[in-house]
């Protein structure tokens, strides 16, 4: 095709398939954030979960509310993976004094929707403490890094 005009429609169809490709582009990037926020809110919620569950587990056979505090505290702690509690991992351990409060109590009061209530603000209370404290969200804490390490077979 040397020396013939390249025809205007080939321009055309071409800015109309970039324009296309550019625009699945866009959108895969948005459904790839959603999928990424979703996800988290999944993950953060189940860690709440489990956490509170476990602090619930451990106040169960408490018989006092120092016993009850004493192990949440140890409920909290395998829950951070924590073997000791240094001067730092002390403050969070003291910080969630109110809520093994809540969590105790609300098991004396027989689980009511107030009481309830009230250990999810106890609960809420200390995430935004530790987020103030800390400068990350709660449920991040269990967020750890594990690095690859190759696989070798012999």
């Amino acid at each position: 095709m040397t020396g013939l005009a390249r025809p205007a429609v080939l321009d055309t169809l071409q800015n109309a398939a970039l324009a296309a490709d550019a625009e699945e582009k866009r959108f895969r990037a948005e459904v790839a954030a959603g999928i990424e926020t979703r996800e988290a809110a999944r993950r953060h919620a189940f860690r709440r979960y489990a956490f509170l569950k476990a602090l619930v587990a451990a106040d169960a056979a408490a018989p006092d509310r120092e016993a009850s505090r004493a192990a949440q505290a140890s409920a909290a702690a395998g829950e951070f993976e924590w073997e000791e509690i240094d001067g730092a991992r002390r403050t969070v351990i003291d910080a969630l004094r109110p809520l093994a409060d809540a969590v105790h109590d609300a098991r004396l009061e027989g689980q009511g929707a107030e009481a309830g209530e009230r250990v999810l603000a106890a609960f809420a209370a200390f995430e935004a403490w530790h987020e103030a404290e800390r400068g990350r969200p709660f449920a991040e804490v269990f967020d750890r890094y594990v690095q690859e390490t190759p696989l070798v077979d012999f």
